[in-house]
């Protein structure tokens, strides 16, 4: 169908970028590539198929829409069951393509130049779970199993030899979220709750192995699980309770060992097969870490030059506090309190670990419960002479330490825990990438962190929820179970209701700026320790 080769261009970043626009992403296909795969096959495919289709698809736009303010937002346009609100500040600057499928944007000033550039963006039902990982965003789904996406573009498709159009189509590409969040479908048993899922549909669709490719382990875990979930099965292991637990759409109902797996589908069934079959094939393919027991010694090219080293890790209490921590390769032994003072080491395991799994080498991980708790695990590698310190990431990021969750991506990076203590003592996930240059763990900073399991708050108030501008989006009710998701860890905070209403939190000096109350006075078990 030619709707396909639209969507299939279009996620593999078939747009034109020449000169004057050539400041956005990197762009890896060559111009003659792109130029082929849009003039050829965006150009031809979504003229035919609107041609063919114009009774059946197509939409209309109605003057304007009001915010809940009472200003005006924009224009509405429906296709079919969709209907987006378009800023005001786009009249007279977009043009837009319809399909069987959906509808596609352009900047005017591009698409006029050559037709197919100026992609912004593209609303379309399909009937198949795309997990391609760029492109597209799925929006909302239905139990029949229509899915809504929100299409993308993957470089920065404006054409023009002057610096303004490309600004201009920035200006409106930043406003396509704003478009998105505007979105109604007016459809039988729609959900907007993807946000909850890792795999919205697998109760409803056949999965495939192509479908899971790109999934990590943490996520197929989690999509495995989703399929009990739906059915109010409740889970021993603490992450994935409280995983769940925070999703609107779960209410447990069966403790894990009264649960029964008739009441599953056999689509599900076969479902949760697929899942285990991906989830057994990623382990193969990736590894480490590898868990191994202190005292014994082990085999491992550490070094990445082709010769195994023999390798042992010995923890010996020397009194309150004081540990020799020693490192043994080849018979050469390493003090790694050297360089790190351990305050509480675990004695009975360390680790093999492949943080870049695409260049050679691995490294040892060692683990510390440090003071209070406060986990911590340090790295060192081995380039077959010498043993280098590399740095140390918050918290134990392996399965058998860190309630099922693997910390490895295996591309340079790690997910550890960071502490914070903005309205209480809590956990998040912390990220760690290895500077190949540098050969040190750096912390990554600017990013919104994932809390990690926790509790659910009682609301004592109101409260209104915020976007990050500050605008009211909605307001959560008293008494109802709040969920606190993200964070900045310096502000912000973003939290779900049991009723699955989101927003974020302002706090400053311990006081929710939304209702301008002290925590303790908007939330319940708010706990601090040291």
């Amino acid at each position: 169908m030619k709707r396909r080769k639209v969507l299939l261009s279009l996620l593999l970043g078939a747009a034109i970028t020449v000169s004057g626009c050539g400041h956005g992403e990197e762009n890896h296909s060559t111009v003659a590539e792109i130029e082929n795969a849009v003039s050829e096959t965006v150009q031809e495919s979504v003229s035919s198929d609107s041609e063919e289709n114009a009774e059946d698809v197509r939409g209309t736009e109605t003057e304007t829409a009001e915010t809940g303010n009472g200003k005006t937002a924009g224009s509405v346009f429906t296709w079919q069951e969709i209907s987006v609100t378009l800023p005001d500040t786009w009249q007279g600057k977009y043009v837009m393509e319809e399909t069987e499928d959906g509808f596609f944007l352009y900047q005017k000033a591009s698409y006029e130049m050559l037709e197919g550039t100026g992609y912004l963006c593209g609303f379309v039902r399909l009937k198949e779970w795309m997990n391609y990982g760029t492109g597209e965003t799925l929006v909302a789904y239905t139990d029949e199993g229509d899915l809504y996406y929100l299409m993308q573009p993957t470089d920065f498709p404006c054409a023009t030899e002057e610096g303004t159009c490309a600004e201009e189509y920035q200006s409106m590409a930043e406003q396509v979220t704003e478009i998105a969040d505007s979105i109604k479908i007016d459809a039988a048993g729609i959900h907007f709750d993807v946000s909850q899922y890792v795999i919205p549909v697998s109760s409803n669709t056949v999965l495939t192995k192509d479908m899971l490719l790109n999934m990590s382990d943490n996520e197929l875990w989690i999509a495995r699980n989703e399929i009990y979930a739906r059915h109010g099965r409740g889970f021993i292991n603490e992450y994935l309770q409280s995983w769940f637990a925070s999703c609107s759409w779960y209410e447990k109902t069966k403790e894990p060992e009264e649960f029964n797996d008739t009441v599953l589908s056999q689509l599900e069934k076969d479902n949760l097969d697929m899942v285990k079959a991906a989830e057994e094939e990623y382990k193969e393919a990736h590894p480490y870490p590898k868990e191994y027991p202190t005292y014994e010694a082990i085999r491992e090219d550490i070094s990445g030059d082709g010769i195994v080293e023999k390798i042992q890790y010995a923890v010996t209490e020397k009194g309150d506090y004081e540990y020799d921590c020693i490192l043994t390769i080849d018979g050469v032994a390493y003090d790694l309190n050297k360089e790190e003072t351990m305050i509480t080491p675990v004695t009975d395991v360390f680790y093999v670990t492949d943080i870049n799994e695409s260049s050679p080498g691995l490294e040892i991980a060692v683990l510390d419960y440090g003071p209070s708790e406060d986990l911590a695990t340090y790295f060192y590698r081995y380039d077959g002479g010498d043993l280098k310190y590399i740095g140390a990431v918050g918290g134990f990021p392996f399965r058998e330490q860190n309630n099922g969750r693997n910390g490895f991506n295996g591309q340079n990076g790690i997910l550890g825990t960071v502490r914070m203590d903005l309205i209480e003592t809590c956990y998040l996930d912390g990220y760690w990438w290895f500077d190949e240059n540098k050969e040190e763990l750096v912390y990554h900073e600017d990013e919104l962190h994932s809390y990690q399991p926790n509790t659910a708050h009682q609301l004592y108030v109101d409260l209104p929820l915020w976007d990050m501008s500050g605008n009211l989006k909605t307001t959560i009710p008293a008494g109802q179970e709040v969920f606190f998701l993200r964070s900045d860890m310096t502000e912000w905070i973003y939290v779900r209701a049991k009723d699955g209403t989101e927003g974020y939190i302002k706090v400053r000096d311990g006081e929710i700026l939304n209702v301008e109350k002290p925590a303790e006075e908007v939330f319940s078990n708010l706990n601090f320790f040291d």
